[in-house]
């Protein structure tokens, strides 16, 4: 009878260290899940603050473009008052004035256009079997350290395209 005491005693002693041992393992592992949500609530503030610069670029572009109609049309205006004004010095003049500015992406060795970038979101939204003729709002977030553009169609569609 003093073996088995001695054995239930042994039994718990042991059994009290593997508890301890599994309290541990659980600290640690509840330690390393609280990090990674750090992370991903860091990350998640980072895009909101690229939503943020892509809504004000937007809302800046916006602003631009209603000086650049005003001069326009001004430019039409004085263009009209004179007659003997010759078609190829008018086609060059309009040319000059719809100038489209060429935006690039750049990220270590690799390049893309932004043009590019919009072409490969169409396709790609044409492959999920819609139109493009049906986007109206197309916003494209892009990130070089993923390699990837990210893109919201209509505010209902989500996807991913590679960058380069």
């Amino acid at each position: 009878m003093a073996n088995v005491k001695g054995t239930t005693e042994v039994v718990k002693t042991v059994a009290a260290k593997k508890v301890e041992e599994a309290k541990e393992a659980v600290k640690t592992v509840a330690k390393a899940v609280e990090a990674k949500a750090e992370e991903v609530k860091a990350e998640a503030k980072a895009a909101e603050k690229a939503e943020e610069k892509v809504e004000k670029a937007a809302e800046h572009e916006k602003k631009a473009e209603a000086p650049a109609k005003e001069v326009k049309e001004t430019k039409e205006a004085k263009t009209a008052k004179k007659p003997g004004r010759k078609p190829a010095k008018e086609a060059k003049a309009a040319k000059k004035a719809a100038a489209e500015p060429k935006v690039y992406v750049q990220f270590g060795a690799d390049e893309s256009s932004v043009e590019a970038i919009v072409e490969k979101i169409k396709s790609d939204y044409v492959e999920q079997g819609h139109r493009v003729s049906s986007i109206k709002d197309l916003r494209v977030y892009l990130k070089p350290e993923d390699d990837a553009a990210y893109y919201v169609i209509n505010e209902k569609v989500a996807g991913r395209v590679d960058l380069f």
